[in-house]
């Protein structure tokens, strides 16, 4: 696989490049079919899923948590400093 970016051959199974950082998978879109043998009935359902979603999720969350432990620190600074 070869990023789009920079031009490396990066592993087929690698999510970034391993020379510029950018991501080379885009989202994954799967379809199900679920097959009602009773009533001959085909039912196709298409979910999309993106893992940079997630880790934008978490690395936003990790971000919060540290402010947050730097204000109370500096708020307990404060009062015991006095």
């Amino acid at each position: 696989m070869y990023c789009r970016k920079c031009g490396e051959e990066n592993p087929d199974n690698a999510v970034f490049c391993r020379n510029c950082g950018e991501r080379l998978v885009e989202e994954v879109k799967k379809a199900e079919v679920i097959t009602d043998t009773g009533a001959n009935h085909q039912e196709t359902r298409s979910t999309t899923t993106t893992s940079s979603s997630k880790s934008n999720n978490d690395l936003m969350s990790c971000c919060i948590c540290v402010v947050v432990i730097f204000i109370v620190f500096g708020i307990l600074g404060a009062i015991f400093h006095l």
